[in-house]
């Protein structure tokens, strides 16, 4: 087993995208997508689950069925009695079938641009761009077949797809949503409080969406699991009205229509402003193999390391509250967590220090110089970019985002964001001020969040969160707030803050404030829920 731990490489089913659909999940599709007519497609059939319910639901005369894998064309059309086109979809899918069908239902492969044969990939590619839209090197194979399944139906025809939870949130896919909204007149989205694929922890949806005309009216209904969709047919809940080109993530659309409103009124009416008016965020320090050269100052001490590290933060658990102090160091040192990086500054001469050079022969014959991150360095052992931050922010969030202050000459891995403010603003103004019900509210839309309940933000998106001007805020409301956050008085903290800044400060009614709570609270549950519930 190795000494120093690197992540798993995907392999199998995974890497090439192959997640089969479960059967009740299969025949809902089908069924809804039947609906629209006979002539239906199934653009990457795998083992066959939804072309055997189509066949169930419409007969088999008009269907058009296509899988990349010979071995799985075989079995998909054994089993549900239709010929099955052995090719790559979007290089069989020409103009000539633009319009054609009733109907598409299927469950598109998921498969990273990396992993993806480019053979495959720049067909792909080729048709988001003739449909205006800018694939990068994110871009998962999924989201062409999105496009080519919208451009695949007559107006009034149905999408019925299962897709990665992604598309409600992930920057590549914004194009996307634009391109549904605007181009089909409705769009549901089914998800589940519990994974419904045995074994894999990826969140899936489901899109149901209608060809035509947009800004498309848009409604999210949520079921216990794959065995109550026929709740679906049953819910009422209200759609609301997308903005024409609208690329904004689509979580806010699991809140009521008046919650929308406010929402989108308060990113736009100059109230808060967005985060890099007054900081940069910037990703935390990439090792390589965090295992290797984050130790805990206990391990720094008996291999006599001293000399070549720096304090660190390592995880989001290591910063309590709004300030990172020398206690908390020493506190987090106490508990043996890994608070300490290895940082060798260019030009070191390694085979002159006789602890370092064992450590790093430790590394090398573990291969830790063979991974990517280290094999492309000048020399494998010096890290790149380590300067230390005025402060930080969480980049993955359980409850609330915060803003810290670091009080030490601590700096980051990449699992927390270091915060380096603009001249003349102060890190602990701006950080107490970001502690409030709209930040909070709005976090929870700018992020994503997938199967554990995460929330996650990216520097580009911590950029975007809008908050209070420090300048705004009291020089005293940090230190209370603080101190509250350590207590684990969220609640009291938040009162506090909303109450001084968006209130008194910035004018907010106290039914906007309450609104936005609530919002808050019920996009963060509903997060949070899904990790309860595998």
């Amino acid at each position: 087993m190795a000494k120093f731990a690197a992540k798993a490489a995907p392999e199998g089913d995974k890497l090439r995208g192959g997640y089969y659909t479960p059967d009740p999940i299969a025949r809902f599709v089908a069924e809804w997508a039947g609906e629209a007519g006979t002539r239906i497609l199934e653009p990457s059939c795998g083992d066959g689950a939804i072309l055997r319910e189509l066949v169930a639901a419409v007969g088999h005369d008009d269907l058009a069925a296509v899988e990349l894998v010979k071995g799985e064309a075989a079995k998909a059309s054994k089993s549900a009695g239709v010929p099955v086109k052995v090719v790559d979809f979007l290089s069989w899918f020409g103009p000539n079938r633009h319009g054609t069908f009733d109907a598409v239902a299927g469950n598109p492969p998921y498969i990273r641009f990396g992993s993806w044969d480019q053979s495959s990939r720049e067909p792909a590619l080729s048709l988001m761009r003739s449909q205006g839209l800018r694939p990068t090197k994110l871009t998962n194979a999924w989201v062409p077949f999105v496009v080519a399944s919208v451009l695949a139906v007559r107006p009034g025809g149905r999408i019925a797809l299962v897709l990665p939870a992604e598309l409600l949130q992930v920057g590549y896919a914004a194009a996307l949503r634009s391109y549904l909204i605007d181009n089909c007149t409705h769009v549901t989205i089914v998800s589940f409080q519990r994974l419904v694929f045995p074994g894999i922890l990826q969140e899936v949806v489901l899109l149901l969406a209608e060809r035509g005309e947009g800004p498309a009216e848009i409604r999210t209904i949520e079921v216990p699991d794959a065995s109550h969709l026929d709740a679906f047919h049953r819910t009422t809940a209200p759609a609301a009205r997308a903005h024409l080109h609208e690329s904004e993530k689509w979580t806010k659309y699991y809140l009521d229509t008046d919650a929308i409103s406010l929402l989108r009124t308060v990113r736009t009416d100059g109230r808060l402003l967005p985060l890099d008016r007054f900081a940069e965020v910037d990703v935390g320090v990439v090792t390589g193999r965090n295992s290797f050269f984050c130790l805990s100052a206990t391990d720094v001490k008996r291999r006599k390391l001293g000399a070549f590290t720096v304090p660190l933060v390592a995880r989001s658990m290591q910063v309590p509250a709004l300030s990172f102090t020398e206690t908390d160091l020493a506190e987090q040192d106490a508990t043996d967590a890994r608070t300490r990086l290895l940082t060798l500054s260019a030009g070191t001469n390694v085979g002159r220090r006789a602890a370092l050079d064992s450590y790093l022969a430790e590394g090398e014959a573990d291969g830790v110089p063979d991974g990517y991150k280290c094999r492309i360095r000048r020399n494998w052992w010096e890290v790149p970019s380590t300067w230390v931050p005025d402060g930080f922010m969480l980049r993955q969030i359980s409850t609330h985002p915060r803003l810290i202050v670091n009080g030490t000459s601590a700096t980051s891995t990449d699992t927390v964001h270091r915060v380096r403010v603009a001249p003349g603003v102060d890190m602990a103004r701006l950080a107490a001020g970001a502690f409030n019900s709209a930040t909070f509210a709005l976090a929870e839309i700018l992020g994503r969040s997938y199967g554990g309940g995460i929330l996650e933000l990216e520097p580009s998106e911590c950029g975007h969160l809008p908050v209070v001007d420090p300048a705004l805020v009291p020089d005293t409301l940090h230190q209370k707030t603080d101190e509250l956050v350590r207590e684990r008085r969220f609640n009291d903290a938040l009162d506090l803050v909303d109450q001084v800044v968006l209130v008194e400060a910035l004018g907010f009614a106290e039914d906007e404030v309450a609104a936005l709570r609530r919002a808050c609270m019920q996009l963060r549950d509903r997060r949070t829920g899904r990790s309860k519930r595998r």
